[in-house]
Order: C-alpha cells, then sequence, then structure tokens
C-alpha cells in the first residue's frame, strides 16, 4: 500500500505523510509480532530489545530527547487507536453492504474493542519511552511484554491483563474481517 500507494493517496505532502505512516505501522506490527514470537518462545524481549535500540538512541545527538520523541510519537499513535475505536471510522474501509446486519455489528465491535486494547498498549510504551528518556536511562525503555506486566501488578492486574488480552484478541478477529471485506479503491 506504501510504496505502490494502491489506495491512490498521491505524491504530495499529505499523501506521503498518509504513505510514510502506513510504512510505521507495518514496522509497529512487525515488532509486536516479532516479540510475540519471543514471549511464546520464552525468551521475552531481554535480548538487546527496547533497551538496546533506546541506548542506541540515547547516544546519539540530542539522543535522550530523540527517545522523549519517538514516546510521544507512540502517545499519538495510542490516541489515535482510541479515537478508531471512538469513532468507528474503520467501517469506511470495509464492504458493510456484502454483510447482514449482525456481522457488521459484530465486526464494528470487534474493532473498536481492538482498537481500544492497541491504544492501552500504546499509551503504556508512550510512557516507558517518554521517561527513559526524561531520565536518560535506556533501561526505562519498555516493550510490550512490559506493559502487560504492568497491568498485571495493578489491582484487578490479572482482570485488566485479561481485558487487554481479549481486546487484542479482537483486534486479530477484526483484520480477518478487514482482509475479506476490505473496501479497495482502484482508478
Amino acid at each position: 500500500m506504501a510504496i505502490r500507494d494502491t489506495e491512490h493517496k498521491g505524491t504530495d505532502a499529505k499523501g506521503l505523510v498518509v504513505r510514510t505512516g502506513y510504512v510505521l505501522s507495518g514496522i509497529i506490527h512487525a515488532s509486536l509480532a516479532l516479540a510475540a514470537i519471543r514471549i511464546a518462545g520464552g525468551s521475552g524481549e531481554r535480548d538487546g530489545g527496547e533497551q538496546g535500540m533506546t541506548a542506541q538512541l540515547m547516544q546519539q545527538p540530542f539522543g535522550r530527547w530523540l527517545v522523549v520523541l519517538a514516546g510521544l510519537v507512540v502517545l499519538v499513535v495510542g490516541i489515535n487507536q482510541f479515537r478508531l475505536a471512538y469513532g468507528a471510522r474503520f467501517r469506511k474501509h470495509l464492504r458493510t453492504g456484502e454483510m447482514d446486519a449482525e456481522e457488521e455489528r459484530w465486526a464494528v465491535r470487534a474493532g473498536r474493542i481492538g482498537y481500544a486494547a492497541r491504544g492501552v498498549t500504546f499509551a503504556i510504551i508512550a510512557g516507558f519511552l517518554v521517561i527513559a528518556g526524561l531520565q536518560a536511562d535506556p533501561a526505562e525503555a519498555k516493550g510490550l511484554a512490559d506493559a502487560l506486566q504492568v497491568l498485571e501488578r495493578q489491582p484487578f492486574g490479572p482482570w485488566l491483563l485479561a481485558t487487554v488480552g481479549v481486546g487484542l484478541l479482537c483486534y486479530g478477529i477484526f483484520q480477518f474481517v478487514l482482509a475479506r471485506y476490505r473496501r479497495m479503491v482502484f482508478h
């Protein structure tokens, strides 16, 4: 989508920003998938992971501010996830005319719950990055596994963790729905 411009976003400034967002989204999703694979394999994220990347970034000129900026970017992504969940703007990408009313209702529910769960996880990760940058401590940078552990340690933590887990599962289900019913734009 991003490189070949299959959704015809264009090459003007707005189109390039949208397409760059697609690339960043792909990178984020790939890193989340790798983290999930590492967690499932029992190795967690301790083999360099976020601390290693953050430490490398902090060694650059203005590095700690770049880490804070990265945290703020992740926060904006998280806020956008909440906006998508609340407004269900993702519906415009679905061919709802091919769904019956019940399928559409469940697709929208899965999308809303999934995007909200992603908003929670991105917001927690953003907080870790901002703290790491402000304290100039790469060890404070955390990834998905650490964000979920923070939820687990809260009052009612196992319930919060289960809720976010169900939300992320709903997001996965929504992605299957999107794969089946995605509205493609052809010009």
